[in-house]
């Protein structure tokens, strides 16, 4: 991917160096849909979704989760206190890191931009998240984000968050390698940013809340993963392969990063076996699909995964 012609987002706390948050570990609630990863340790991988131990979703509620009368809505979060004054490069521990860090800058402002014109276009104002980096852990309003948590976006303080180890992860231990992998993970984050803002977030937790099903292959949790991975594929098509700024192989780099973290494959990884009632992202091949749907269309309204009959 050639990004030396994206803008480059100032709109980062950079928290690398920190102390981060109390122990590491990862406490309070959940954010608004992550990329899961596998941990270290022998039982596997860690989700980040939907606010899991508060919300459930049914799949006779699925019909009702495009925003009312195609508005947009303001994600409703309060404006909170932010560092967001761009990369600082002095937490650089390498040159490979002082590269992906600067890329994953550059992704940020093309998202932003995109996005903005987007919603420009259909007479709505785009409010774009800020970028936590880090290392190791820190606080976030959805409980502390570690390695372990894989990136996330919280609704909460209307930020992302990602470790900036989770790529030497995807790298080591997914398979998953690339800058345009590492862009679609960003890309991804971005969003469930957007669905917070269309106001899809909203009316999922609300759809919920009334049922008891937060987790299975046709559930919200699901559709919401789904709809942010071909979302992140019409950014892909107009930032990116439109613009001129896709090189051969990244279109792969990206298929192969959304089948690296599919419900089944990291089910298997961990365990051994699949269990598609525990399913919350999606299978591999259904990431790889709704990206690559997003990414031929390049129309985020080809997206409606709440509306599709077959994941």
């Amino acid at each position: 991917m050639r990004d030396e012609n994206l803008r480059e987002s100032t709109n980062i706390e950079d928290r690398r160096g920190g102390s981060g948050g109390d122990d590491g570990s990862f406490g309070g609630g959940f954010g608004n849909g992550g990329i899961p990863i596998r941990t270290g340790g022998g039982l596997g991988f860690v989700i980040v979704v939907l606010l899991v131990l508060f919300f459930g979703g049914g799949k006779n509620l699925l019909s009702n989760l495009p925003a009312d009368d195609n508005s947009y809505s303001q994600s409703g979060y309060q404006g909170q206190q932010t560092n967001a004054n761009g990369l600082n490069e002095t937490h650089d521990r390498s040159a490979e890191e002082a590269r992906t860090a600067k890329r994953i800058a550059r992704v940020l402002g093309s998202t932003e931009d995109y996005w903005g014109n987007y919603f420009k276009q259909n007479g709505g104002t785009y409010n774009p998240p800020t970028l936590v980096i880090f290392d190791n852990a820190t606080k976030s309003a959805c409980g502390t984000a570690s390695q372990a948590t894989g990136p996330f976006y919280c609704p909460g303080d209307g930020k992302v968050y990602l470790d900036m180890g989770f790529f030497n992860e995807m790298r080591t231990s997914l398979g998953a390698n690339g800058d345009f992998a590492e862009a679609y993970v960003v890309a991804h984050e971005i969003g469930h940013r957007v669905q917070d803002e269309m106001g899809i977030l909203s009316k999922a937790h609300r759809a919920m809340a009334r049922s008891g099903q937060d987790k299975g292959a046709d559930s919200l949790s699901v559709r919401i993963e789904l709809q942010a991975d071909c979302f992140a594929g019409a950014w892909a098509k107009n930032a990116i392969a439109d613009a001129g700024n896709l090189e051969q192989g990244d279109v792969e780099e990206a298929m192969n990063a959304a089948e690296a973290v599919g419900d089944d494959r990291l089910q298997k990884r961990a365990q051994g076996y699949a269990v598609p009632d525990s399913f919350t992202h999606g299978t591999s091949a259904q990431r790889e699909k709704w990206f690559n749907t997003g990414m031929k269309s390049g129309d985020p309204a080809s997206c409606d995964t709440f509306s599709a009959k077959n994941l």
